[in-house]
């Protein structure tokens, strides 16, 4: 941004992809992004290697898909997954406090943030597809069927920990604990589904302690089960994380009495439905909807741009001119020639104005705002140059 050649940007850094989204005042050209390339390879010391081609790059429409896709979870390597929200929300945030985004930038994310709402509560995309609690149970039924007849505990009470439940008790298990933090939810969840034993609040461990299987299905942003949560307790365990991200922190499964199942697991094992073909086609047409709305914004304000910037330069000319009058002119006629003058001004600009709207309508606004701004930009200079 100080050479001057972006007009603002932001960088998205995750644990497995690195991303710049960027404002430029003029087209993007090969230089843009090899210059931006190098400036990453500049900030972290490290040299060219002709590698350069792992870098994709994506413009204008394309590259707002990706972002409100990405925003939506749909590009993650778990869909529908909200880490990244968050994540690009930092980086925003991020961008914001260094003053480094613009107009643009600013209304591109906000318009990202409401597509991944919109995703979210039309169309039930979740990183984990409430599917996914019965596929869970019957992936470790088909392991060890036996497991079915031991002490099984689930961690949470929302709709995930509901559909564990009625498809253990489906398959014939009758030893589930239920642990949720709140007792009162809690117990409305044991009663209703009539389990052997509730846990709440400052319990959990007591919870663990008694259950050879463990389903977890909560939202923590962290993970609740850690080693020093476990301790070290003879026998196997198996523990099933149905929450994105991880609420059982990795380590665990560095113990070996305990095997540790993921979401992932279920992917690998093809377990997940798939999206139905008619809701692909409706959460796609939902975000070719809110691309269309961010162009049309952009477009509307080029045109607002080009507005301003006609009429800076008009009255710029006009100034100069009215400096040229005569000096002995008296100042009635010299008033007389400053109304006419500005009267030219407005409707010479209004005029101007008026076939930049209707022309925009027909053909986009783009490629006639494009001219005019840079038309009158080059005279503003000129003019600027001449004082």
């Amino acid at each position: 941004r100080r050479a001057g050649y972006i007009l603002g940007g932001l960088v998205l850094s995750t644990c497995n992809r690195l991303e710049v989204y960027y404002d430029c005042d003029e087209a993007i050209t090969r230089e843009h992004e090899e210059r931006l390339i190098r400036s990453l390879y500049d900030f972290k010391r490290v040299r060219t290697r002709g590698d350069e081609g792992i870098f994709v790059t994506q413009h204008h429409e394309a590259a707002i898909r990706h972002l409100f896709r990405l925003s939506s979870g749909l590009e993650s390597m778990v869909q529908g997954e909200t880490q990244i929200l968050g994540q690009l929300k930092d980086a925003f945030r991020r961008a914001k406090d260094q003053e480094q985004t613009t107009s643009f930038l600013t209304r591109l994310m906000h318009k990202a943030f409401e597509t991944a709402k919109g995703v979210r509560s039309q169309y039930l995309v979740s990183a984990t597809p409430i599917s996914a609690g019965a596929a869970a149970v019957d992936f470790l039924a088909r392991r060890d069927p036996d497991y079915l007849q031991r002490p099984i505990l689930i961690l949470g009470a929302g709709q995930m920990a509901e559909v564990i439940t009625e498809r253990l008790q489906q398959l014939g298990a009758s030893h589930i604990h239920l642990y949720n933090r709140t007792k009162e939810r809690g117990e409305v969840f044991a009663r209703r589904h009539g389990l052997e034993r509730l846990f709440s609040g400052d319990q959990l461990r007591e919870a663990l302690a008694g259950a050879e299987v463990t389903f977890v299905a909560t939202s923590s942003q962290s993970p609740i089960i850690t080693e020093g949560l476990l301790g070290h307790t003879a026998g196997r365990r198996t523990f099933f994380d149905m929450a994105v991200p991880r609420n059982v922190d990795p380590a665990v499964d560095e113990d070996h009495s305990i095997r540790l199942y993921t979401i992932d697991d279920l992917r690998g094992a093809q377990l997940l439905e798939a999206q139905a073909p008619e809701e692909a086609a409706a959460l796609s047409a939902y975000i070719d909807t809110m691309i269309l709305e961010y162009i049309s914004w952009c477009e509307a304000s080029e045109v607002r741009k080009v507005i301003g910037r006609i009429q800076e330069t008009s009255q710029l000319l006009l100034t100069r001119e009215l400096s040229r009058l005569p000096s002995e002119l008296p100042e009635e006629h010299r008033q007389l020639v400053a109304h006419w003058d500005e009267h030219l001004r407005i409707t010479y600009t209004t005029a101007i104005v008026s076939a930049l709207r209707e022309l925009s309508e027909e053909a986009g606004h783009s490629r006639y705002a494009s001219a005019l701004h840079h038309i009158f930009t080059h005279i503003q200079d000129k003019l600027h140059d001449e004082a």
